[in-house]
């Protein structure tokens, strides 16, 4: 299990590489991610920055089997989850960031999404944020993000109900921009990627379409963003110290398939 990068003209694609457990992402995982997100951030010759997984599914969400969470300390205040630190770099991130959702998104998968500048999905894809059940509150800056793509009833129904998402909806709610049959999926959203890598780079400033995404999402955007993410890590912190909760998170995944 870990997480696959490749440059690739002007994209560097990362992929989730984890199919045996659905792309579950591990801690090891998280950490891969920061360092591919860093890596990409910092090369000149990079304009756009690809997600995808392996397999039937994008990905399953964090990784909550028991010996992954053995050993953590959630009341430790010094602690930081690896998917926070990959949010604080998901929001820096100064490419373009382009999801191609191959298969069913849960958890913080299908929340990061509303970050991105770009999703495609697969018909095979759904949608799916499982808070209620396991007693967890919204993260991924969905809390804001969500309601905005998507109105405030649709969103409370995912993020509150737990109910999912199909891919159709998903289009018509603005949060993907191109739905493709599953078995066309790889050969299309690989060539959307490559037609926009193409675009034209200038000495001045790179690309005017990096500079266009700066001032769409330049710093103000990213203060807001990393306010909320904070302001949601603070309450899953506390929600996640609670004995109670670890109870109902071993006993949801000590008997998964995943």
């Amino acid at each position: 299990m870990s997480i696959r990068t490749e440059v690739r003209g002007g994209a560097y694609w990362i992929t989730l590489d984890n199919a045996k457990r659905k792309n579950a992402i591990s801690n090891k995982m998280w950490s891969e991610l920061c360092e591919a997100m860093e890596e990409a951030d910092g090369m000149e010759e990079i304009l756009i920055t690809v997600f995808t997984g392996v397999g039937e599914y994008y990905s399953s969400g964090n990784d909550f089997n028991p010996k992954e969470m053995a050993g953590v300390d959630q009341s430790d205040p010094d602690y930081e989850a690896g998917y926070s630190r990959f949010m604080r770099r998901l929001i820096k991130h100064t490419k373009v960031i382009v999801g191609l959702v191959n298969g069913p998104a849960i958890g913080i998968a299908a929340t990061t999404l509303g970050l991105f500048d770009y999703v495609v999905c697969s018909d095979s894809a759904t949608f799916l944020t499982p808070f209620p059940f396991m007693g967890f509150s919204p993260e991924g800056t969905a809390s804001v993000v969500f309601e905005r793509i998507m109105g405030t009833s649709k969103a409370t129904e995912m993020l509150l109900f737990g109910e999912p998402m199909t891919s159709a909806q998903a289009l018509q709610r603005g949060f993907v921009s191109h739905v493709f049959p599953k078995a066309e999926f790889a050969q299309q959203g690989t060539a959307l990627v490559e037609k926009f890598a193409k675009l034209p780079k200038h000495a001045s400033f790179c690309s005017s379409v990096l500079a266009s995404k700066e001032l769409c999402r330049g710093q103000q955007w990213r203060r807001e963003m990393l306010t909320i993410h904070n302001e949601e890590y603070d309450l899953l912190k506390n929600i996640v110290a609670d004995e109670r909760t670890i109870e109902l998170i071993l006993k949801r995944f000590s008997k998964a398939k995943i």
